[in-house]
């Protein structure tokens, strides 16, 4: 299977996750978008805003395949009922 790298850009951090194997360039997209959202659960809880941060994933190569911005995953979370 592919490896891919996953760069998260917090403000002026960053961090890496490197050497994830996945089928292709979407499971690894889907698996970033999945990543970010459990991120922003946390960062919420601890009181930090999340909003400027994102994800880029690359493939083995070192392409560039695609960025997740976290305020779109805020900005598209569906509503609670009652809301």
């Amino acid at each position: 299977m592919p490896k891919f790298r996953f760069v998260f850009h917090e403000e002026t951090e960053r961090e890496e996750v490197t050497d994830i194997e996945l089928r292709d360039h979407e499971e690894a997209l889907a698996e970033a978008r999945r990543a970010a959202l459990e991120t922003i659960i946390d960062e919420v809880l601890e009181g930090n805003d999340p909003t400027r941060w994102v994800v880029r994933v690359y493939n083995d190569t070192e392409q560039l395949i695609g960025t997740i911005f976290f305020v779109d995953l805020l900005s598209s979370a569906p509503n609670p009922p009652g809301l």
